[in-house]
């Protein structure tokens, strides 16, 4: 069962990092044109996130608890800090 969750996990960790690389350019969220630096963090978060989902899937078949929490906890604070570094990009002018 636990394989299972964290194959997901590590389904939803992929699908989030595809949004945020694809996205770094043009449509992120209500920003019609990106700037080069959101593009960049956004690439760099991506990067992140795919790596917590390599964790994942390692976890996912190895009976080792430390790398299965390593991997939520990666993808937790990963998506945290993405989540208190967006408004500074979203609302330039309220810093």
């Amino acid at each position: 069962m636990l394989t299972v969750i964290m194959l997901i996990y590590a389904i939803v960790l992929v699908a989030l990092a595809a949004y945020l690389y694809t996205h770094r350019q043009h449509d992120f969220l209500t920003l019609k044109t990106v700037p080069e630096k959101l593009g960049q963090t956004l690439a760099a978060y991506a990067t992140v996130l795919v790596v917590a989902a390599l964790i994942a899937i390692v976890s996912a078949f190895v009976a080792i608890t430390w790398l299965k929490l390593a991997a939520l906890v990666l993808g937790a604070l990963t998506v945290g800090v993405l989540g208190l570094n967006l408004p500074k990009y979203i609302n330039p002018d309220q810093e």
